[in-house]
C-alpha cells in the first residue's frame, strides 16, 4: 500500500523533472532562430496552461495506477548528478547544430552500403540531432532532447504502457512469460517493464548499435533481458512465439508501407492469448483542438513519416487482433491488443 511519503516523493521527483526539462526548453528557445511561418493552414493550437494540466492529469492517472497496486513507483534511471549535468551540457552545445540544420543548412547522412544492412529510411537526422540514430553521442543526447520537448513527461508517456501491461498479467506467472520490445532505443520503456516485472525474460531489439549500448547501460546488467540488433519489418522471430510485445516512438519513424509490415510482423510473433501495446503520438481527432500541434510538429523537426501517421488512426489498424484498450496519455497515444 501507497503511503503519503510515497506519494509525496512521487510528485516531487515528477515536479523537480519537469521544472528541469521546462528550464531547458525556455533557454533552448532564446538560443535557436525563430522559424519561418509554415507555407500550409495550420488547426488549433493549446496554450501553455491547457498543456500543464494536461500533463498533471498525467502524472495523477500514474499515481492512482501505484497506489492501487498495479505497478511499483517508478525510479530515477539516471541518480547521478554528475552525468545529468553533463548530459545537459552536450544538449546545449549541440544546438547550433540542431539549429543550423532547422535552417536549411543540411548535412543528411550519406547512403550506407549494403553490407551495414542499415535501410536507406534509417539514414536521417530525425529531429535534425546530430548522426541520427548512428553514434554514440546522438545516443547519449537523445533522451535529454526527448524530455525537453515534451518538459520532462516524455518517461510518464512511455510508462502508460504499463497499465494495460499490468491488467493482462494479472495471474500470470512471470517466469513463464516472454517479452519483446521493438525499437528499444536507449532502453527506457524496457527499463521500466523489467523493474515492474523482472521476471519476464525480455529482448530489446533495435538497428543502431550505440543506441544498444545506452540501453545496457539504463537497465543494467542482468540476465533477463536481452538486447538484439535487428530491424521491425525483419523481426528474427518465430511465428507466435513472443507473449508480450510493445513498442514506443518507433511507428511515427517508418515509411506507411514499412510501418505495416512492422505491425504485422509484430502481430506474427505474438502468441494466442498474448498481448500487443503500442505508445507513438496521438493522431489528428484524438483531441481536435490540439491538431496544430500535429501540424507544426514536422515542419518544426525533421519528421519525414509523422504526417502520413498522425493523417491515420493506430487503432484501426488490420492487425487480425482485438483492440482492448485505448489511452490518450498528454501527446501520445497507447494502444493495447490482444489475439
Amino acid at each position: 500500500m501507497a503511503s503519503a511519503l510515497d506519494r509525496l516523493t512521487y510528485a516531487a521527483r515528477q515536479t523537480a523533472r519537469v521544472a528541469w526539462y521546462a528550464g531547458h526548453y525556455a533557454a533552448g528557445r532564446k538560443l535557436l532562430k525563430p522559424m519561418p511561418k509554415p507555407g500550409f493552414p495550420v488547426g488549433p493550437v493549446p496554450d501553455r496552461d491547457a498543456l500543464t494540466r494536461d500533463i498533471r492529469a498525467l502524472f495523477q492517472r500514474e499515481w492512482q495506477d501505484v497506489a492501487s497496486g498495479l505497478f511499483p513507483a517508478p525510479r530515477a534511471l539516471s541518480v547521478d548528478p554528475g552525468d545529468l549535468l553533463r548530459r545537459s551540457l552536450l544538449y546545449f552545445r549541440d544546438l547550433p547544430q540542431v539549429d543550423a540544420r532547422r535552417h536549411g543548412q543540411s548535412d543528411e547522412l550519406p547512403p550506407g552500403t549494403q553490407a551495414d544492412g542499415l535501410p536507406d529510411y534509417y539514414r536521417q537526422n530525425f529531429h535534425f540531432q546530430s548522426d541520427g540514430w548512428l553514434s554514440d553521442r546522438s545516443a547519449t543526447l537523445y533522451d535529454t532532447q526527448v524530455e525537453v520537448l515534451f518538459t520532462g513527461a516524455a518517461d510518464a508517456m512511455r510508462r502508460r504502457a504499463l497499465r494495460p501491461v499490468a491488467d493482462w498479467m494479472a495471474g500470470r506467472n512471470q517466469r513463464a512469460v516472454t517479452g519483446l520490445d521493438v525499437g528499444c532505443g536507449t532502453g527506457r520503456l524496457l527499463a521500466f517493464l523489467h523493474e515492474a516485472w523482472p521476471g519476464v525474460r525480455f529482448t530489446g531489439l533495435d538497428l543502431s548499435p550505440p543506441y544498444l549500448a545506452e540501453a545496457r547501460r539504463t537497465i543494467g546488467r542482468t540476465a533477463r533481458v536481452k538486447l538484439v540488433e535487428g530491424a521491425a519489418e525483419r523481426l528474427p522471430m518465430a511465428d507466435a512465439s513472443v507473449d508480450l510485445v510493445v513498442s514506443s516512438y518507433l511507428l511515427h519513424e517508418l515509411p506507411p508501407e514499412v510501418r505495416r509490415v512492422a505491425l504485422s510482423e509484430m502481430a506474427r510473433v505474438l502468441a494466442p492469448g498474448g498481448l500487443l501495446v503500442i505508445v507513438d503520438s496521438i493522431q489528428k481527432g484524438d483531441k481536435p483542438d490540439w491538431d496544430g500541434l500535429l501540424d507544426l510538429f514536422p515542419h518544426h523537426f525533421h519528421e519525414p513519416y509523422y504526417a502520413d501517421y498522425v493523417g491515420g488512426r493506430l487503432e484501426d489498424a488490420a492487425l487480425g487482433l482485438t483492440v482492448v484498450s485505448v489511452e490518450r496519455a498528454f501527446l501520445s497515444k497507447v494502444v493495447a491488443w490482444r489475439k
